[in-house]
Order: C-alpha cells, then sequence, then structure tokens
C-alpha cells in the first residue's frame, strides 16, 4: 500500500510538472516600445539596426518592414533578440514589431516611418552575400560568387581562404585589380581540392571602404561510400501483411563529409532487372509485403554536395 501511494505521488508530481512546462505567459496586453529607428528617422547607409524594448514572456518576435512607395512587405520575419540588423536600399518604409510565444501574441507596434539614405561613406556599410550560400555543400570547383550592390561602391575585393582546423590560408585575391561588377567565377585552378573554404567581398570608393563580409562554403567531390546493410539479415523471413523496417548505416571517411540521404530498392531478382518497391530521400524504410516470396534489397547513397554513391551488395528478404 505504501508503495502504492509512492508511485501515486509521483505520478501526480510528473503531471504536474509537465503541465507547468507547456503553460505560457498571456502576453495579449502586454506592450513593446520600439527604440530605433524611431518616427521620420533617416538612416544614411545601407545598414539598419532595429531595435525594441523585449517583455518577458515572449519567446521571439515578428518583424514586418513596409516598403511605403510600392506598399510591399519586403519583410516578414520572426526573431528570438529584441535586435536585429538589415541591409537596405534607399528609400522610404515603415516597420512594425510584436511578441510572440506558443499560445499568445501582443499587438503590434504602431507602424514606424523612416529613411534609408545613400552615403559616400562606406564605413559601417554591409555587404550583403548572395551566392554560393552559407555553407554550401558542392562538388563543383567552379563556382560563381555574387553579392548586392552598395550604390555608392566604385569596386568590390574578394578573398578566397582554405581553412583547415584552426588555419585559413588565402587562396585568392583580387588586390592587384578591381572588380567593377557584382559577381565573379573563380575556376578549379584556385578551388583545387575537397576542403572548407571561407569566401569575403569588401566593397569600396575613392575615400572609404566597408569591412570584409565572409560566409563558408564545403568542396566535397568524393561519392559516399557503400553502405552497410543491418536489417533485416540476410535470410531472414517475414509474413504477409507484416511491418519491415529496412535499415542501414554508412562510414564516411571522406575529408568533407557531406550529409547522405539514400535510396532503396526492393526487387524480385538479384539482378534488380524486377524492382517492385524504391523510395528516394530517406534514412530508414518500411514496407508491407502483399505477396509471398523471395525479395532482394539494395541502398545507395547521395549527399548533400551532390555526389551519387554504390548500391551496396543486395540482402535477401523471405516473406512467408
Amino acid at each position: 500500500m505504501r508503495r502504492y501511494v509512492s508511485c501515486l505521488i509521483m505520478g501526480c508530481l510528473v503531471a504536474f510538472i509537465s503541465c507547468d512546462d507547456v503553460i505560457e505567459d498571456d502576453i495579449t496586453d502586454d506592450t513593446i516600445t520600439i527604440v530605433a529607428p524611431l518616427d521620420e528617422a533617416e538612416i544614411k547607409g545601407n545598414t539598419v539596426q532595429f531595435r525594441w524594448n523585449g517583455i518577458e514572456g515572449a519567446d521571439e518576435y515578428r518583424l514586418q518592414i513596409n516598403n511605403q512607395e510600392t506598399n510591399a512587405i519586403i519583410l516578414d520575419s520572426v526573431v528570438n533578440t529584441s535586435i536585429f540588423d538589415y541591409t537596405m536600399d534607399p528609400g522610404s518604409y515603415q516597420w512594425r514589431v510584436r511578441g510572440e510565444n506558443f499560445a499568445y501574441t501582443t499587438a503590434y507596434t504602431f507602424d514606424t516611418r523612416f529613411s534609408v539614405i545613400e552615403s559616400s561613406n562606406l564605413e559601417g556599410q554591409t555587404v550583403k552575400l548572395n551566392e554560393p550560400s552559407n555553407n554550401l555543400y558542392t562538388n563543383k570547383t567552379d563556382i560563381t560568387f555574387t553579392w548586392d550592390a552598395i550604390s555608392t561602391a566604385t569596386f568590390y575585393k574578394i578573398r578566397i581562404s582554405k581553412i583547415e582546423g584552426s588555419t585559413e590560408t588565402i587562396i585568392y585575391t583580387n588586390n592587384d585589380t578591381e572588380i567593377n561588377d557584382t559577381s565573379i567565377t573563380i575556376g578549379s585552378s584556385v578551388i583545387t581540392e575537397d576542403a572548407e573554404y571561407k569566401w569575403e567581398i569588401q566593397a569600396g570608393n575613392e575615400t572609404t571602404t566597408t569591412g570584409y563580409f565572409p560566409r563558408t562554403f564545403f568542396i566535397d567531390t568524393q561519392k559516399p561510400p557503400q553502405p552497410t546493410l543491418t536489417e533485416p539479415a540476410t535470410g531472414d523471413t517475414a509474413a504477409v501483411d507484416e511491418e519491415v523496417t529496412f535499415k542501414w548505416s554508412f562510414t564516411d571517411t571522406g575529408i568533407i563529409q557531406s550529409g547522405i540521404t539514400s535510396s532503396i530498392q526492393i526487387a524480385t531478382d538479384q539482378e534488380f532487372n524486377d524492382v517492385v518497391n524504391s523510395k528516394e530521400g530517406v534514412s530508414e524504410y518500411t514496407v508491407t509485403f502483399a505477396d509471398a516470396g523471395t525479395y532482394f534489397w539494395r541502398v545507395k547513397g547521395q549527399d548533400d554536395a551532390g555526389n551519387n554513391g554504390d548500391y551496396s551488395d543486395p540482402f535477401q528478404i523471405v516473406i512467408q
């Protein structure tokens, strides 16, 4: 009896803690105060920092920016801090923000108008990088780098570095020339091997420059290894209409190990001329067989860099 009571108390305590975890603060009537930019503010340059006073109980904030000239929303984003930097073209805008949690939202702040004015002083301005995306995995070594223009910049510089642990080695820079466009293609004579790389762009004019703005990318030209099939073991049996889950694993020993997804094939013959079931982009696969017989299955990997691996040797399963 004493043990039963103890278990009951523990069960109630766990239930209480679990319920408390999902209770959200009602922030409906709370008010957010805008800090910057304030109404009718003029921002010189292309980088606007939005700030507001956060409130207790808000897990995140929804920020909206509207172009006053076109009346189009150019940003509708959720952020988890009360400060947000954004790169913008010259023009007239308005913005607002509200607090959110899982269950409640505050009202939006009043729409606040501001202007972005171009400036020839590039210090503190931001070069917005476009492609390649940050932390991209690719097997291509001819890469086109693109970024947005700054209206008062007259040239751009690029640096590409190879990263090995904590060591960064610059392998390309255009210090002796100027890029007057907002893109450049770097060929395989520069990016020669599988590794992590960093690319950086700086904008400049006759009097000032921005800082360098970086992104990283990964070159992975090695195809994924053949997977090791684990379940069901070859020769295992299962019943008609019974769920069978196929499992396998990869051991990637490449210099750059991009993520791997898999393709599975199930066939009635060992040469896989009669494929009766297949699936791409899976990490395991569950099948129910409607007909008895002997089936063969195999798996191959495709990695995030675009490399395709070879199929594993097939395993056999008997459906009775």
